[in-house]
C-alpha cells in the first residue's frame, strides 16, 4: 500500500472481514456449488456460509481453518469455487489460479480500482457479476486498530467464471450498513468453538 509503513500492516495482511460484509457476497454464492475459503483467516466465511465446506489459510486463526497455502496447493477434489476475501497482494493470482489452472468460479472481495487495472484484464474478461459495496468497510485488526481496508476506493464482491467471457458484468451497488454489536456477536460465537 502506497504511503504506509510495512510495520503498520497486520501480519500476513491478516484483516477480518466484518460479518455485515460477508453476508452481501450470499446473492452471488451459487448455492449448489462447495466452495473453499483459501484465505480464511479465522474462517468468517467458512462459518457464515453452508456451502462453504472447507477453509485454510497460511496461518489459521481458527481451529476450523486447516493450514495451507492456497498458491502451492492442489484444488480439493470436491471443492466446486473459491469465495474469500484474499490479502491485497494476492487476488489477482487467486483469480487466476482458479480461472486457468482449475477451471473454477472464484468470488472475492478486491477493490474496484485494482481489478480495473489495465494489466488484470484477462480475468476480467471472466467477470460476470460485481456488487459494489455502498460504503468504506471498517476492518478491525486483532491488535484493535480500525482500518479503513479499501481507504477510499470501493470494494466490490466480485464473480469470476472460467466459463463465460459476458459482454457485459451485471454490476449492482448493494447497501452496506454495520448492524449494531455484530462484530460483537461475531467475537462471542468463537468462544463457544
Amino acid at each position: 500500500m502506497r504511503g504506509r509503513k510495512k510495520e503498520d500492516k497486520e501480519e500476513h495482511e491478516f484483516y477480518p472481514t466484518p460479518i455485515d460484509a460477508v453476508e452481501l457476497a450470499r446473492p452471488l454464492l451459487d448455492q449448489n456449488k462447495k466452495w473453499w475459503e483459501p484465505c480464511a483467516g479465522d474462517g468468517r466465511i467458512l462459518k457464515h456460509f453452508d456451502n462453504v465446506i472447507l477453509g485454510t489459510d497460511i496461518k489459521p486463526r481458527s481451529s476450523e481453518v486447516q493450514e495451507g497455502d492456497f498458491m502451492s496447493m492442489d484444488k480439493p477434489e470436491n471443492i466446486e469455487g473459491i469465495i474469500t476475501n484474499p490479502p491485497f497482494t494476492l487476488g489477482y493470482d487467486l483469480i487466476k489460479k482458479s480461472l486457468y489452472e482449475w477451471k473454477i468460479p472464484a468470488l472475492l472481495l478486491l477493490r474496484v480500482e485494482y481489478i480495473a487495472a489495465k494489466a488484470r484484464q484477462d480475468v476480467v474478461n471472466h467477470m460476470t457479476d460485481m456488487h459494489i459495496v455502498s460504503d468504506l468497510i471498517k476492518f478491525e485488526t486483532i491488535s484493535g486498530r480500525i482500518v479503513n481496508g479499501n481507504g477510499t476506493g470501493r470494494c466490490a464482491w466480485m464473480l469470476f467464471d472460467p466459463n463465460k467471457t459476458p459482454e457485459h458484468i451485471r454490476m449492482k451497488y448493494v447497501l452496506y450498513k454495520i448492524k449494531k454489536n455484530s462484530l460483537d456477536k461475531y467475537l462471542s460465537s468463537l468462544t463457544n468453538d
